[in-house]
């Protein structure tokens, strides 16, 4: 009889509506702090909840779940499977990985044996593009032992890009060092930002939201060629569907695609607060 595999990823996740709950992925919600008080992503603060703070300019900000929370989590769900995955963005990123396997070291062996901890090297929509891979190969065999050598072509060969509307929200968020020198002191630049070695990197910036979006669906359409179409392509959006679809419409054009054929995805808390509110972001996987 084949084992019972539970799969687990954190909230920074972000999936079309509906797909974790059809992929049957079970959420382990990080931080979210606004002010003096401590929100669990998904269960008592929501993502239009986190823009609403954001716009009136509340403090925010995220940590990752504490290892004790997760190896709760763990615990509860060691009682429905033989064993669990738990999936997690990059360590680059965040310190939720981190925070799982001190979690699985809190843990009888008997039980932490039977927990698989993966830093599958991305995050946002990029996460659930590989997270959902890494379901549907395992539904199809189980095989636990090689899950990482068959995830590898899918993780490099995953895009994501993204541009933002204010780049405050960067440095508020602690990603000044980063972004500072690129951009300099020019009035409504808008960066590109590519995820690249499992880091998020600014690579071009441009001279308002426009020429950005314009740009970024270019590298999306040269990408999604060197894929030779053969992909799946989510966008993702913080407060801006229409932006979004309007961006959705674009690239279809430009691949010769039904827009409806590219799933959309509201960009999780946990992303959106160093984002900001207006993000648009672009990945595609490999089928």
């Amino acid at each position: 009889m084949a084992e019972k595999i539970g799969f687990v990823c954190d909230s920074t996740a972000d999936f079309p509506a509906g797909l974790a709950k059809k992929l049957r992925i079970h959420t382990l919600p990080v931080h979210i702090l606004v002010g003096e008080q401590d929100h669990l992503h998904g269960v008592s603060i929501s993502n239009t909840d986190v823009i609403k703070k954001m716009q009136k300019n509340k403090a925010v900000s995220t940590k990752p779940f504490y290892p004790f929370e997760c190896a709760d989590y763990y615990e509860r769900l060691l009682g429905k499977y033989d064993k669990i995955v738990s999936f997690h963005l990059s360590t680059e990123l965040s310190g939720c990985y981190k925070s799982a396997v001190n979690a699985h070291n809190l843990l009888f062996s008997d039980d932490a044996e039977r927990i698989k901890i993966l830093d599958l090297g991305s995050v946002s929509v990029s996460l659930g593009l590989v997270v959902k891979k890494a379901v549907e190969l395992l539904r199809q065999d189980g095989n636990l032992a090689t899950i990482e050598q068959r995830l590898a072509p899918y993780k490099k060969n995953t895009f994501m890009g993204f541009t933002v509307d204010n780049l405050k929200w960067l440095k508020k968020g602690g990603r000044v060092s980063a972004f500072s020198a690129f951009v300099g002191g020019m009035l409504d630049i808008k960066p590109i930002i590519n995820l690249d070695n499992s880091k998020l990197v600014p690579i071009e910036k441009h001279r308002g939201k426009k020429p950005a979006l314009k740009r970024l669906v270019t590298m999306a359409e040269e990408k999604y060629r060197q894929l030779k179409g053969n992909c799946s392509i989510w966008l993702a959006y913080a407060g801006n569907l229409d932006e979004a679809l309007r961006t959705r419409e674009k690239l279809a054009e430009r691949l010769g695609r039904k827009a409806e054929e590219m799933q959309l995805a509201e960009v999780g808390a946990t992303i959106s607060v160093h984002a900001g509110p207006g993000s648009v972001c672009i990945a595609m996987s490999p089928n």
